[in-house]
């Protein structure tokens, strides 16, 4: 899943009936960012993993386990929760253009 994309899929899931969301969006999420790094670790790459949540790419952090911090983008962040999921018709677009969405911060 690309890195834009996993936005519109987390979108698409606040609207569904589907009684297993919460747990799609965790995966997605997981998938997205990738293995959640230790607290110790994540300090010696805070920069990194800063710059990659700005560019739409989530980090993971675990913190005492099983606990988990998502580091991501205040846009990213904005544009899942107040932002309403895609239509039918823009998913139906973006497929016929290669499954590349729009860039959502071009425009403002």
């Amino acid at each position: 899943m690309s890195e834009a994309d996993w936005r519109d899929v987390v979108r698409g899931l606040k609207a569904s009936i589907d009684p297993d969301r919460r747990r799609l969006v965790k995966s997605i999420v997981r998938e997205v960012a990738g293995d959640a790094l230790p607290v110790r670790l994540a300090r010696k790459r805070l920069l990194l993993m800063t710059v990659d949540a700005l560019k739409g790419r989530p980090a993971l952090v675990a913190v005492d386990g099983n606990d988990v911090v998502v580091v991501v983008g205040l846009e990213d962040l904005i544009d899942l929760v107040m932002e309403p999921p895609p239509t039918l018709g823009e998913v139906m677009e973006r497929a016929r253009q290669g499954g590349v969405p729009r860039d959502r911060r071009q425009g403002r």
